[in-house]
């Protein structure tokens, strides 16, 4: 990531914490990842190799995850830090024909 990108998901990762009324830091290492250091926990968040079909990784000490969206990378990163969440699927389907 680059620039304002890396500004803007710095930021809403903040906010997110703040939201969730978890407290942590978020710091960037020298590979431009983020490390996240909240609930006694940490969460790396990576850009991952260009020749995969996702965006990002989402590490922490049990598992690695991927996301292909800034959505995908929070939902991983509250069910890492908080270990109640319960991200909810939602489905959408069409409506039966109307008369």
């Amino acid at each position: 990531m680059s620039g304002e990108l890396d500004e803007a998901v710095c930021a809403l990762l903040e906010h997110s914490l703040r939201a969730w009324r978890v407290p942590g830091k978020i710091h960037r290492e020298a590979d431009g990842a983020w490390l996240i250091a909240a609930a006694n926990k940490r969460v790396r968040i990576a850009r991952a190799p260009a020749d995969l079909p996702f965006r990002w990784t989402v590490a922490d000490a049990e598992r690695r995850r991927s996301a292909t969206s800034v959505t995908g990378v929070l939902r991983h990163v509250r069910a890492a830090l908080d270990s109640s969440y319960r991200s909810v699927s939602l489905r959408i389907a069409p409506l039966p024909p109307a008369p």
